[in-house]
């Protein structure tokens, strides 16, 4: 989402201004409580049936001879929280304690840590741990649309020609938004998860069940992106957002109340438990894939937060947000995919942006250090800059090297070997595959030049084993916000007429079409690729 389309709302702003001066003091503090000695290690914490079994290592002194596990929230210091079990101190115990999951006393998404009594203080002893497995609770596990890469971010304004366009293409994967105000202030959809009624927007769900469904009937795999906008209900917006509400596009999710923390844990469960297969006039409206924010690492623009230029507090906060989801998502839907979300600048730190290289680097230790699991990555490879549409050849600022400053489809690969690094891989070991969730090429230049980047990133996608999807980024051209920036990325023009890519994109990967391609530019494609 490179475009911005900004809101404005000044009584909002200044209402939620006030709370967060209020709120910071408290923050800070709770943050302070956090440090303390660790002789005890916990190795996990892992559903196994009804129970969690959170095994561990090592031993420490306890003043009154007991191991006190505590469940803490998110938001919480290991010693703060829920006694959930005692043990004798002993080297080597195994906790297990109930799941509870749907239940007021639900453990899913708590993190556990082992205290002892030294002087009358409940003291941790151990590092926390999260549950890395929700998906062995899970209510469903759905079958995943898993048919093919190519991808196209539809014109809702007209589905039925979005529709048409779909099965003409070939296309089976698409994205979806979900600001979260449009299910804010709901009625008519009560749901009720950990023992407290949520109300939903029925209008708007019966909406995107219409929508997604219509697109999985047509074989087509959906994947929402999750987003706090400024009209969202308060408790999903993060106390370092309220400074700047009405003056940026998307803010932070909320995972520093426990207001915030409650209502993700509802939201995260209810869309992942409605959108594994709901029935809805003989349609399955189903999403395979969530992806949690946008181009989070461009924080003062897609992800506000008055902390982002802490890399440290501010990933921190975001990992704390999308380990709630994770955990809410793959326990209704255990075959659902979660992705963070990154822009295009790798190794370009700014004041307003953290390179994706970076941030991606501090995530991947924050989940790591408290119980790794499956995250993936949604990148927005756009060439730079954006109005560019050579996207086959490299630049000053696009090279196939770790301290390349933006990545394009051209030197793709530069990510996912970066992911293929042994401290970055999935629980199973496996490479953490990558989603090109929006990816848009001008036709301001010449449709011709259009066309034969598409086929050319068609040619990477499908020559590069850890990507999982390419959305071109768009099926109709903007005329309101992208037009006057030079970007007419649709492959169709804005009144329905196809430019020449909507072939080529149609076409995509046929030899003929890739010799067209070829001719249209002077230059053999296929001998660009560096296939993974």
């Amino acid at each position: 989402m490179k475009t911005l389309k900004k809101l404005a709302s000044f009584a909002l702003s200044l209402m939620l201004v006030v709370s967060c001066f209020a709120f910071a003091p408290e923050l800070k503090a709770e943050a302070a409580k956090n440090s303390s000695g660790v002789s005890v290690t916990v190795g996990g914490a892992l559903i196994e049936g009804t129970n969690v079994t959170i095994p561990t290592t090592g031993q420490a002194a306890s003043d009154d001879g007991v191991y006190h596990l505590i469940a803490s929230d998110v938001n919480q210091a290991g010693n703060t929280g829920l006694e959930v079990a005692q043990v004798p101190v002993a080297a080597n115990v195994t906790f297990s304690v109930p799941l509870n999951k749907g239940q007021a006393d639900s453990v899913l998404f708590k993190k556990f840590t082992v205290c002892v009594n030294r002087g009358g203080t409940i003291t941790p002893v151990s590092n926390s741990m999260y549950i890395t497995n929700p998906e062995a609770c899970a209510t469903r596990s759905s079958y995943r649309m898993d048919n093919g890469k190519k991808g196209l971010l539809c014109d809702a304004s007209s589905v039925n020609m979005g529709m048409r366009s779909l099965a003409d293409l070939g296309v089976k994967q698409a994205t979806v938004s979900l600001p979260l105000s449009k299910i804010s202030y709901g009625q008519g959809t009560p749901y009720v998860y950990n023992g407290k009624t949520y109300n939903f927007n029925s209008r708007y769900i019966a909406a995107f069940d219409n929508y997604l469904g219509r697109l999985n009937a047509q074989g087509v795999q959906v994947t929402m992106i999750l987003l706090v906008d400024q009209s969202a209900e308060q408790p999903f917006i993060s106390p370092y957002s309220y400074d700047g509400i009405g003056r940026h596009t998307y803010y932070g999710l909320n995972a520093t109340t426990t207001e915030g923390i409650e209502i993700l844990e509802a939201m995260g469960s209810f869309v992942a438990s409605r959108w594994s297969g709901y029935s809805y006039f003989g349609m399955n409206a189903k999403v395979d894939n969530f992806i949690i924010g946008n181009e989070v690492n461009a924080w003062n623009e897609w992800n506000y937060m008055n902390c982002g230029g802490n890399l440290a507090l501010y990933t921190q906060e975001y990992a704390n947000a999308f380990r709630i989801l994770y955990n809410a998502i793959k326990s209704e839907n255990g075959n659902a995919n979660v992705y963070i979300c990154t822009d295009h600048q790798w190794a370009l730190n700014q004041r307003t942006v953290h390179g994706a290289r970076s941030f991606i680097t501090q995530f991947n230790n924050v989940i790591r250090a408290q119980g790794n699991i499956d995250w993936r990555l949604a990148l927005h490879a756009y060439n730079y800059p954006l109005n560019s549409v050579v996207a086959w050849a490299p630049t000053a600022k696009v090279q196939r090297s770790q301290n390349t400053q933006f990545i394009s489809v051209y030197n793709i690969d530069v990510v996912t070997d970066f992911l293929s690094q042994p401290d970055f891989l999935a629980p199973n070991g496996a490479v953490r595959t990558v989603k090109l969730a929006e990816q848009g090429f001008t036709s301001s230049q010449g449709e011709e030049l259009q066309a034969a980047a598409i086929t050319y990133a068609f040619l990477v996608a499908e020559n590069n084993s850890h990507i999982d999807g390419l959305i071109l980024s768009r099926e109709k051209d903007d005329p309101v916000i992208e037009i006057p920036q030079g970007l007419a990325n649709g492959i169709l023009r804005s009144d329905n007429t196809a430019k020449a890519s909507y072939n080529f994109y149609k076409y995509a990967g046929n030899p003929e079409w890739t010799a067209k391609a070829n001719a249209l530019v002077g230059v053999d494609l296929t001998t660009l690729l560096a296939p993974r």
